[in-house]
């Protein structure tokens, strides 16, 4: 009786419009997560309740997934961290280990399920996310008012948390728009369509690029120039780029962008603010490092390396984060003299840094591999013809800019931070990793 009842139960969740359901769910929280979060919170709870069967029924597909065994490997590395914790620092150590700090960032997983593969189920999440954050930006803060400081030459940030939400968010976009002109170039439709699509895609990069600069976060700037050094490579690596000659126009071309933005004076006077802090640090005189912008980044990764130093391996948990900066003299005084932001300090200013603090080398080797993996697979799959030309595009310049822009912040452990790397991850493996996945099982 039950072999027959539940294979009938479990085609319930191979039926496509279970998928198309838990998609429009999905579709619902790139748009909305961002512009009006309580809906945003209701779309990814209905999303993640119709996946959770999806990783019963996929199984199969997850037994032979690296990524999976990633995730496994961050619940475990996450209780031992914990467990160190409670033999180092036990006046900080939690009850009991938490897991949510990594294992959210694997939503993706989910996500990569829910589209199966599916280019033009991706590239709609896409697109819903760039609109989202559009809309964001006039949805939460006085618009007018914003444009007007921007116009100033005042730093703005659209009302997104802070400003350097609000960079990331235009890098990512802008990212996500380059990638999407690559689509439209190879898409199945009129030459009215795709140029009518191109001129949207240009647009709205034009404006990501705009917000990205009058939010003046430095770690995007840097992370973006970075990429467009890096850019004739991945146009190489992709197969737009297809001799020397055109390499080194590239790279001339991008040499001269950077060199006509350079000479701006707002950009100058943002990138050369702190110069004295980077003298100091270049000297060596890091016991008179000043608590700046910068400054207090530094302090802080100083202080970090002497608990990383002694716990390598496995960290001291998430507490040890919390360990660091009550430990730090010039940390805590900074909390106690400040009224602001600063009065609750609890992050180091760096993402890797973190992780290697909570959970050692091996943590923050676990997610150095979300990083490097989906660009092999989104590579390997271009080259046996499996993986659109435009998500491989994606995902190198992608991965590049989001390890980076961690290295200054911890969008990683931060509710916008990873649902810009879900989204754009879940979209990456569900384009390789799944749909291989779904090759080699048929």
């Amino acid at each position: 009786m039950n072999q027959v009842t539940a294979p009938s139960f479990f085609n319930l969740f191979e039926d496509k419009r279970y998928y198309h359901l838990a998609r429009l769910f999905l579709f619902g929280y790139a748009l909305t997560a961002v512009a009006f979060p309580d809906a945003g919170e209701l779309f990814r709870a209905l999303f993640l309740t119709l996946s959770v069967p999806l990783l019963i029924t996929h199984r199969h597909f997850l037994k032979k997934d690296v990524f999976f065994w990633i995730f496994v490997g961050a619940i475990v590395i996450q209780g031992l961290g914990w467990l160190n914790g409670t033999i180092h620092i036990p006046q900080l150590a939690n009850d009991y280990p938490h897991f949510d700090r990594l294992a959210k960032l694997f939503i993706f997983i989910p996500i990569g399920l829910v589209l199966q593969g599916n280019s033009k189920a991706a590239i709609t999440t896409l697109v819903l996310f760039a609109i989202g954050i559009f809309i964001a930006c006039v949805t939460q803060s006085d618009f007018r008012h914003q444009v007007d400081l921007a116009l100033q030459l005042r730093r703005v940030s659209f009302g997104l948390k802070n400003a350097q939400f609000t960079s990331m968010f235009a890098g990512t976009v802008v990212l996500v728009c380059f990638g999407l002109f690559f689509a439209v170039k190879h898409a199945k439709t009129s030459f009215k369509v795709k140029s009518i699509l191109s001129l949207l895609l240009i647009t709205a990069l034009a404006f990501s690029v705009v917000l990205a600069i009058v939010s003046q976060s430095r770690q995007v700037w840097l992370a973006m120039v970075a990429v467009m050094f890096m850019l004739p490579l991945i146009l190489t690596l992709s197969g737009i780029i297809k001799s020397k000659k055109s390499v080194f126009i590239s790279y001339a071309i991008v040499l001269l962008v950077l060199l006509a933005a350079s000479q701006s004076e707002y950009i100058q006077s943002r990138a050369s603010e702190e110069q004295s802090v980077l003298t100091k640090v270049i000297s060596g005189d890091w016991d008179n490092i000043p608590m700046t912008s910068i400054g207090i980044r530094i302090n802080s990764w100083l202080d970090a390396s002497k608990s990383i130093a002694e716990h390598p391996i496995l960290g001291l948990g998430e507490n040890g984060i919390k360990h660091v900066i009550t430990s730090s003299d010039k940390l805590m005084a900074l909390k106690n003299s400040t009224s602001g932001s600063l009065k609750d300090l609890a992050h180091l200013h760096s993402n890797h840094i973190e992780l290697l603090v909570a959970y050692g080398i091996i943590g923050f080797a676990l997610i150095l591999a979300l990083y490097i993996l989906p660009c092999i697979k989104a590579y390997k799959g271009y080259q046996a013809g499996m993986t659109p030309q435009w998500t491989l595009i994606l995902a190198l310049c992608f991965y590049l800019f989001w390890f980076i822009i961690n290295g200054f912040e911890t969008f990683n452990s931060r509710s916008y931070g990873v649902f810009s790397f879900v989204v754009i991850s879940g979209v990456v493996y569900s384009l390789t990793q799944v749909k291989r996945l779904k090759r080699d099982n048929d």
